[in-house]
């Protein structure tokens, strides 16, 4: 059987927060608003503290592509002054190349017949001729002629020697002269 209980029970009066309790509960509030100040403060710095970090990985990634990029232009700036190089001295060649073509074919128009080349030498961009002659006015002539090419400048005549040779007379020469083309 089920017992109701109809007396009225006492009921405690509700309890009165004393001041102490007051300054209690304010304190609490005040630390967990303090609390949470805090961590809402700890987690934005975090959140900038990863942003800047992210920033600067950026930042060195780009850094490193730029190094790369200035790497491979100073290698295409190598690579075209070396083809820039090889490009002067082949124009220089080029150039050179006409002087000594040019030059014997000065001294084969200048020589007379009778007069035969058996040395040329080029030292400190000075010409220097030896060779053997039947006479001294066909050697005088030969210097004559190299005289008058606007290819030669400063013809020396340095000496001449008159000698026999297998029973003939014959003049050996040493002239010396300057070649503009050089």
């Amino acid at each position: 059987m089920i017992k109701i209980n109809l007396l009225p029970t006492k009921r405690k009066p509700p309890r009165k927060v004393t001041e102490l309790q007051k300054q209690l509960i304010i304190a609490v509030v005040v630390l967990g608003g303090v609390a949470a100040g805090m961590a809402f403060y700890f987690i934005s710095l975090n959140s900038k503290i990863s942003a800047r970090t992210q920033e600067r990985d950026a930042a060195m990634a780009e850094v490193a592509r730029q190094e790369n990029m200035l790497k491979e232009v100073k290698n295409v700036e190598a690579e075209r002054k070396k083809v820039t190089d090889k490009i002067g001295i082949i124009e220089q060649l080029k150039k050179n190349q006409q002087g000594p073509v040019r030059l014997l074919d000065e001294i084969s128009r200048a020589i007379p017949v009778t007069v035969d080349l058996l040395s040329m030498a080029e030292s400190g961009g000075s010409i220097n001729l030896a060779g053997e002659a039947f006479s001294n006015e066909d050697v005088v002539k030969f210097v004559d002629n190299l005289k008058v090419s606007p290819y030669f400048t400063d013809v020396y005549l340095m000496e001449t020697i008159q000698k026999n040779k297998e029973g003939y007379e014959i003049y050996e020469y040493k002239l010396q002269f300057k070649y503009k083309g050089l």
